[in-house]
C-alpha cells in the first residue's frame, strides 16, 4: 500500500530541489581555510624545495668568483648572490635575448648538462678590459653578434669560473666541469625539455659602471641523485683566511708559558722533617742518571735529562710525551 504525501511534505522536497539547483548554477563553493587552488599547468612555479646546502654552494661560488674576476680584470668587482627559483626550462629561455653568451657545461659524474649564460654587457667590458680599454660600457650591444676573438676572450673567464665551482661544490659532493661549447641562441641550448623543472642561480655583478648577471642553469634531474645532501642542513667550514692564520701563530709564539722540572720526591715522617737542620741530605726518589719530566703549564710534555749550558743549570730533552687519552 502506497504512503499518500501530504501537501508540506511535496513543498519540503521541491525546495530541496530548488536548493539543489542553486548550488549548481552557482559553481563549485569557495574553498575554505587554508585550501588553494593547483596549477597543473605552472606546477614549477608553485614549488618551493628547500636546498640548505645548495644555498651553501652559492655562498661559495659567489666569493670565488669575485676574487677570481677581480683577479683576472684588475678591478673591483662587487657579486651578489640572488635567491634561486625553480622554474621551467622553457621559461628560463625566454627569458634569454638573442644574441646570449650561453656555455654548456658536462656536470660529471651526473648525467645531463648545466647552462651557464653571461650577460652581453659583461661580456663587452671583459672584452674590452682585456683590450687595454680605460672606459667601459661604449661598446654597442643590441641585435650585435659576438665575434671569435670575443668568444675566445669570455671562454678564458668561463674557465675560471669552472674551477670556482668544483671548488664550491667540493665539500657537498665533488663534481667536475667540462666545457662542451658555446650558444649564441637560446633554441639551439636545449639541455632539457621544456617543462622539466631546472633551478636557476643568478650572480648579480657590479665593476666600475656596468652591471650585469651570471646565471647557471641545473636541471632537477641532473640533481636527483644528491638530493638527500642538498635537502639535509649541511654546516660548511668558513674559507681559511691567511692573515688570521699568521696573527694566531704569532700570538702563540709569542705566549708565555711556565716550564717546571721536578728533580724527584721524598716522603718524610713529622719527626723526620722536625729533626733537620742545615747540612742534612734528603734522598730523592731520581737516580742521579735517571730521566726528568717537564711539566708544561702542569702538564707532563717532555722526558730529559739535567745539566749544566753556558754556566748555568738546564734540561736537555730527550723526547717528547704522547698525551693520553681520556
Amino acid at each position: 500500500m502506497s504512503q499518500v504525501l501530504s501537501q508540506e511534505e511535496i513543498d519540503a522536497l521541491l525546495g530541496g530541489l530548488e536548493e539543489v539547483t542553486a548550488e549548481e548554477a552557482g559553481g563549485p563553493a569557495e574553498p575554505e581555510g587554508d585550501v588553494v587552488p593547483y596549477d597543473f599547468v605552472n606546477f614549477t612555479r608553485m614549488t618551493k624545495i628547500k636546498l640548505p646546502a645548495f644555498d651553501v654552494i652559492n655562498d661559495q661560488f659567489n666569493r670565488g668568483l669575485r676574487n677570481t674576476l677581480s683577479g683576472i680584470l684588475r678591478l673591483m668587482v662587487e657579486s651578489a648572490v640572488v635567491p634561486p627559483e625553480v622554474i621551467t626550462f622553457k621559461e628560463f629561455l625566454r627569458r634569454l635575448p638573442v644574441p646570449s653568451n650561453l656555455h654548456i657545461l658536462k656536470m660529471e659524474p651526473f648525467r645531463g648538462h648545466v647552462l651557464l649564460s653571461v650577460d652581453s654587457p659583461l661580456v663587452f667590458t671583459v672584452v674590452e678590459i682585456f683590450l687595454g680599454s680605460t672606459s667601459f660600457g661604449q661598446a654597442r650591444i643590441e641585435g650585435r653578434e659576438f665575434t671569435s676573438i670575443e668568444q675566445r676572450m669570455i671562454r678564458r673567464v668561463v674557465n675560471a669560473l669552472m674551477a670556482d665551482m668544483e671548488r664550491a661544490w667540493a665539500p657537498v659532493h665533488p663534481v667536475k666541469f667540462l666545457y662542451e661549447r658555446s650558444e649564441i641562441n637560446p633554441q639551439f641550448a636545449k639541455i632539457a625539455a621544456d617543462d622539466d623543472a631546472v633551478i636557476i642561480s643568478r650572480f648579480q655583478l657590479d665593476m666600475e659602471e656596468v652591471s650585469g648577471a651570471i646565471s647557471i642553469c641545473i636541471p632537477m634531474l641532473t640533481l636527483q641523485p644528491i638530493k638527500a645532501k642538498l635537502q639535509s642542513a649541511y654546516q660548511h667550514e668558513e674559507a681559511e683566511d691567511p692573515v688570521w692564520r699568521h696573527r694566531l701563530l704569532h700570538n702563540l709564539r709569542q705566549a708565555e708559558v711556565d716550564v717546571v722540572v721536578p728533580l724527584g720526591a721524598a716522603r718524610l715522617t713529622g719527626s723526620e722533617l722536625l729533626d733537620l737542620s742545615v747540612g742534612d741530605i734528603i734522598q730523592l726518589d731520581t737516580p742521579v742518571d735517571g730521566t726528568l719530566v717537564a711539566l708544561v703549564e702542569d702538564r707532563p710534555k717532555l722526558l730529559g735529562h739535567p745539566g749544566i749550558y753556558r754556566g748555568q743549570r738546564a734540561f736537555k730533552v730527550a723526547e717528547f710525551m704522547r698525551e693520553e687519552e681520556p
